[in-house]
């Protein structure tokens, strides 16, 4: 119950932030976990670099996680997929192990190879 008020506490003034000066319309926040969606990746970056300024001045920072997707990508957001089916973080694995016997195999491309990585980044 602590954690929960202190996100609230905290990230109060950064959905204001990220609402009112950075002006993103599509956010989504659970306590500490965030989404941003914007049409532009260049001003995602620009972004990403105000909130860091932003929650430096708080005396926060980001954890090693954060990242830009294309939306088109899957990704895992509170534990779940884009499509929101559970994320398997086992079977994720076992099928990057997979995708990495057929690409020594000569089974599957590099690029195919390489794509399956980005599921669980």
């Amino acid at each position: 119950m602590t954690s929960q008020a202190l996100a609230i506490f905290y990230l109060n003034d950064m959905d204001h932030f990220i609402k009112e000066k950075l002006g993103i319309k599509y956010f989504i926040r659970y306590q500490d976990d965030f989404c941003l969606f914007h049409e532009s990746k260049e001003y995602l970056r620009y972004c990403l670099k105000e909130i860091r300024k932003f929650l430096e001045n708080e005396g926060l920072k980001l954890n090693n996680k954060t990242r830009i997707y294309n939306n088109k990508n899957k990704y895992i957001f509170l534990g779940h997929t884009i499509d929101n089916k559970k994320a398997n973080y086992r079977e994720k694995y076992k099928k990057i192990r997979r995708k990495k016997t057929s690409y020594e195999d000569e089974k599957i491309s590099l690029y195919s190879y390489m794509c399956s990585m980005n599921i669980i980044k």
